[in-house]
This record gives structure tokens, C-alpha cells and sequence, in this order.
């Protein structure tokens, strides 16, 4: 019996041996449909085997292909290894190969080179290993097609599931990067904008009309005093207007007499006759002048034609010698009156000018006089030349007016007070902007200087302000070893109120950097600083290479590109979501 059934079984065991043996060399990838094309096939399921050099393995008909992404030591590459069925080695130079990496937002293809027993890319392979794999090899006039997935750090999430867990996307892109001092500063009243009202006179309120808290206008009337001392001041004005105006009326007079004495003496000069004189002196007014020299003039002709008759006469022995003598007597005499005569009206006519002139002058220097001390008492220019309509029942009435635009923060006068001329009535701030007083550590001070941007916050009110750093004091108080530092920031809404505590950023270096994302965006996975990048309802992780941060912003060196939408808040919901996958870093 032994020998009858012996043959049969050693023909069903090596029969066998050769199965298993065939089943053994076969990969999983060439028991799937299709064989002869790309497969899907997935590293996470499991359906892709491993290579003695630890990486995938892919088989097809009498060749096999490893690949590894080797990163022990050096930055991530590929390393594929060839063989044929059997396990022995190929020649390199008989094998071509591309590696396609399709990611979420690129594709990378991934040339090789021979490197001892294996193929080297071309191309790291940057982190995240997240993507479809495409790999072509030629050997033997023959192509050989393989694809699978290999997806790490990605979740997907679908809209809804966004909004829920309150998640925000921005779009990567250049940022303003500043550095800044925090500081605490107060709001405090511009100064230079602050008033206080004074009566400028003793007086007696008739009339308020403003209270504390009012706004008011450039100009309005505050209140009315009644004052004795102004209506002296307007009287003395008033006559002094007069007397200026007599005086100048009496210099214009002067100088029309002056004028047309002139005129007389060139008339007289001419030794016209009496008659042409009349002519040229009709109508011209020219006063006591005329009176005294017209008729020494006329004496004079009389004088002359007698002498000149009688000196004839004598000559010719008509005449006696007295008679001719008498006769020039005569007009020798008035001769020399009228010499003196205009002698002296030539030199009057000047000095008289002169006069009436400097009498003009010490009037006009008086009205300028009184018209100041009605300036300093607050009367405008309008209302100082509207006094000569005034009554006198008015001339005691004093208008208080606002200097600026503004309100009332503080009133000490009521209707009936007496008040004295450097009283302080009323103060009156313009809230418009207002001064932001920060304390300055001694320590930070080489850090700062004047014109320097400054951020203003209340986050109480959720107000922000920017301004420039105006001023910076030379001291540093002993106490507190603190500078005070200023700035002007604009209230047009009057929301800073002076006296409330505001925290300030000084400003000490802007850089504008061409790609920044928010701090509140990075997350950690492994030992990557990472942002998540949506792609669809993909979220992916990636890994960034990073420069300055202003605490805000924070500058992206490598590992995003300009547009890419990240999330921005709330990205801890995605890293909660990506650690629940199962995609490992495993290749």
C-alpha cells in the first residue's frame, strides 16, 4: 500500500511548492484588473508592499521598481531602485523615469539621474508628502505605468462644518510689519486749544447766557457786563475821533490857503498890473495874506509911478529937488514893507502847514491810542466803528464772546456778580483733537524719536487712533524715571474724553515684507510651524519657513505662495480634525 499511494502524493506536494512559490513572487498591484495600465492604489490601505530598502514596491511583468523617499541625514529625496523579476540589479543606463507629485495647488515633476545602484531625483520632495503619484519607467522599448496616493497632514471639510466651528479664510499676500513699543498713556485737553475768558474790566454781570457743558461758536456772545470804565473809554474815543477829524480838516485848509498863496506871490512876482492880479487870484480863497500884501502891492505901484514921474520931472528942471526926493522917499518905504510882507507870508505859509500837519498827527496818534484800549478791552474793529451810532444808555453794555469753537468746562459768574477784569469767567476747550500724554521709560528712550507713528487704543470703547509723536521732553522725572511724550490725534466725534487711561503702541520700525500670514493662524504639527492651506473642501497642512513677526503678522520666508487662502481663525479646529486621520508620515 505504501508504494501504490507514495507517487501521487510527491506529485501533489511539489505541485504544490510551485504554487505557493508563484503566489509568493506575485504583487498585490498585478492580481488587479487592468494589469498593463496605472493602478489606484492607496499607501494608507495598505495595498502597496515594501521593497528591502524599506520603500514602495511596484511590480510589473519581469520588472520591478522601488521607491524611496530617502531623508536620513538630507534634505527629502527620491531614491528608486531596479531589478527584474528574479531580484538582480539592471543596468541604470537602460531605464528611463518621471515621477509626477500632483498636489493640492501644483505638480512636480521629478527627473533622475543614475547614483551607484540607484536612481536620484532631481527635486526635493518638499513637506508635506501629500499627493497623487504618477510614475512612468521605460525599459526594454517598454513603458510602465503606476499611480497611488500618498496623503499626510489633510482633512477635508465640508462648508458647513467650516462655519460651525467658526473657521476663517485669508488670502496669504504682502503685509506691513511693524515694531512697537507698548506703552500706557492719558487723554488729555489740547492745550493750545484751551481759552480761559477774561471780562478785561471791571463791571457787573447783566446778562448770562451760556452754562457749563454748552457749546459754543467763534463769536457768540457768552454774556453782557455793565461797566463804567468802558463807557469812559468809548466817550474819550468818541472825542478823540472828533478832534482828529477837526484837525484834519484844518491841515486840508491850511494846505488849500498854502496852495493858493503861492499862486499869489508867482502873480506878484510878475509885477502885473492890478487888474490882471484880480483876474488871476478870482475865487481862490487865501485869507489874511491877501489883505496885507494886495494892498502894499498897489502902494507900492502908486509909490513907484510917483517916483519915476517925479525923477522925469526933476530931470527936466520942472521939478524942485525936495519934491523928487519925497517921492522917493515914498517909495523906498513901501518898497521894503512889501518886501517884508512877502518875506514873511513865503515863510509862514510852510511853518503853518507844518503846523497843522503835527497837530494832525498828535491827533491821529491819540485816536490810534484810544482805539487800542477799546481793543484791549475786547471790542472788535466792527463794533468800534459802529460807536458813533451808539446811544449813550449803551455805552456801558460789555459783550463777552467766545474766541473759539467749543464748550464750556468750566463757569464762575451768575447775573448780578461783580467781577473784576482778570477774573476767569469762563474756560473753553475745542475737543476737536486732543493730546495723548504717554509715559516713556528712560531705558526705551534710544528707541524712540519725534515724528514716530503712534496707535492710540481704548479697547474698553473698541476705539483706535493714529498720530504722530510730537513732542519728547529733554527731562526725566526723578521719581518715576518716565519721559513724557505727546500726541495729537484728531476727535472729531468728541469720543476721547481727556482723563481716560489708553493703551499706546509706539510705532519704532515699519517694513513692508512681501508675504505674511496671521500669527493667530500658525499651528504645530510634528516639529512643523504650520498654516493650513483650503483647496475645495481640502485642508492641508504646510509647513512654513518664517521671518519677523510684529506679534500680528509674521513674515512667510518659504512655503506659501502669494494668494493662497489659509485659515486664519480658529485654525485649531483643523488640526483637531487633521490629528484624527489616518495619514501618517510612513514612506
Amino acid at each position: 500500500m505504501k508504494n501504490i499511494f507514495s507517487t501521487p502524493v510527491i506529485v501533489i506536494l511539489t505541485v504544490g511548492a510551485l504554487l505557493a512559490l508563484v503566489i509568493l513572487n506575485m504583487n498585490p498591484s498585478s492580481m488587479k484588473p487592468g494589469a498593463g495600465g496605472p493602478h489606484a492604489l492607496s499607501e494608507q490601505d495598505g495595498s502597496i508592499p515594501r521593497g528591502k530598502h524599506g520603500g514602495w514596491l511596484f511590480s510589473k511583468n519581469d520588472l520591478q521598481v522601488e521607491v524611496k523617499i530617502y531623508e536620513k541625514g538630507v534634505p527629502p529625496q527620491f531614491r528608486v531602485y531596479f531589478t527584474d523579476s528574479s531580484g538582480s540589479s539592471i543596468s541604470l543606463a537602460d531605464v528611463g523615469l518621471t515621477i509626477q507629485l500632483h498636489r493640492l495647488d501644483r505638480v512636480d515633476k521629478v527627473h533622475f539621474k543614475p547614483l551607484g545602484d540607484y536612481l536620484i531625483g532631481d527635486k526635493i520632495v518638499v513637506e508635506p508628502h501629500s499627493f497623487d503619484v504618477k510614475i512612468e519607467a521605460r525599459w526594454k522599448d517598454q513603458t510602465y505605468d503606476w499611480e497611488f496616493s500618498q496623503i499626510e497632514a489633510r482633512a477635508e471639510l465640508p462648508e458647513e462644518a467650516v462655519a460651525n466651528a467658526g473657521i476663517t479664510i485669508a488670502r496669504a499676500g504682502p503685509a506691513k510689519l511693524t515694531r512697537v513699543l507698548r506703552l500706557t498713556g492719558e487723554i488729555g485737553l489740547n492745550e493750545e486749544k484751551v481759552v480761559h475768558v477774561v471780562p478785561r474790566l471791571d463791571g457787573v454781570v447783566k446778562k448770562v447766557f451760556k452754562d457749563l457743558g454748552d457749546k459754543v461758536t467763534e463769536g457768540e456772545v457768552l454774556a453782557v457786563l455793565e461797566s463804567r470804565e468802558l463807557a469812559d473809554a468809548k466817550i474819550n474815543y468818541l472825542g478823540t475821533v472828533k478832534n482828529a477829524d477837526l484837525a484834519k480838516m484844518d491841515l486840508s485848509r491850511e494846505s488849500i490857503l498854502f496852495e493858493n498863496t503861492s499862486r499869489m506871490l508867482d502873480l506878484l512876482e510878475q509885477e502885473l498890473d492890478l487888474e490882471k492880479v484880480y483876474a488871476g487870484l478870482k475865487d481862490l480863497q487865501i485869507g489874511k495874506s491877501r489883505e496885507l500884501l494886495i494892498p502894499a502891492y498897489a502902494k507900492l505901484k502908486l509909490a513907484k509911478s510917483v517916483y519915476l514921474r517925479e525923477k522925469n520931472l526933476f530931470s527936466k528942471g520942472i521939478s524942485s529937488e525936495s519934491e523928487y526926493l519925497l517921492a522917493e522917499e515914498d517909495y523906498k518905504s513901501a518898497e521894503a514893507r512889501y518886501v517884508a510882507l512877502r518875506e514873511k507870508i513865503a515863510y509862514d505859509g510852510p511853518w503853518q502847514v507844518s503846523q497843522k500837519k503835527r497837530t494832525m498827527e498828535m491827533e491821529q496818534f491819540n485816536l490810534q491810542t484810544a482805539r487800542q484800549k477799546l481793543y484791549a478791552l475786547g471790542l472788535t474793529q466792527t463794533e468800534i466803528n459802529t460807536l458813533t451810532n451808539q446811544t449813550g444808555n449803551v455805552f456801558t453794555q460789555h459783550e463777552l464772546k467766545s474766541p473759539l469753537e467749543g464748550f464750556i468746562i468750566k463757569k464762575h459768574l451768575t447775573t448780578g456778580e461783580a467781577v473784576k477784569k482778570d477774573d476767569a469767567v469762563f474756560l473753553l476747550a475745542d475737543f476737536s483733537n486732543v493730546w495723548v500724554n504717554i509715559s516713556i521709560p528712560a531705558k526705551d528712550l534710544k528707541y524712540v524719536k519725534r515724528r514716530q507713528t503712534v496707535l492710540v487704543m481704548d479697547d474698553n470703547l473698541g476705539m483706535k487712533a493714529e498720530g504722530k509723536l510730537t513732542y519728547l521732553d529733554s527731562i526725566v522725572d526723578e521719581k518715576t524715571r518716565m519721559v513724557t511724550g505727546r500726541v495729537v490725534i484728531s476727535n472729531p466725534d468728541k469720543s476721547w474724553r481727556p482723563g481716560s487711561f489708553v493703551a499706546v503702541e509706539l510705532v519704532l520700525q515699519e517694513r513692508t515684507v512681501p508675504l505674511a500670514v496671521s500669527v493667530e493662524a500658525i499651528q504645530t504639527i510634528r516639529d512643523w510651524s504650520v498654516v493650513f492651506v483650503k483647496y475645495g473642501n481640502l485642508f492641508e497642512a504646510r509647513p512654513l519657513e518664517m521671518g519677523e513677526s510684529d506679534g500680528k503678522k509674521i513674515e512667510v520666508l518659504q512655503g506659501l505662495s502669494k494668494g493662497e487662502q489659509y485659515v486664519e481663525h480658529n485654525s485649531f479646529a483643523v488640526k483637531a480634525e487633521i490629528e484624527k486621520s489616518s495619514a501618517t508620515h510612513d514612506h
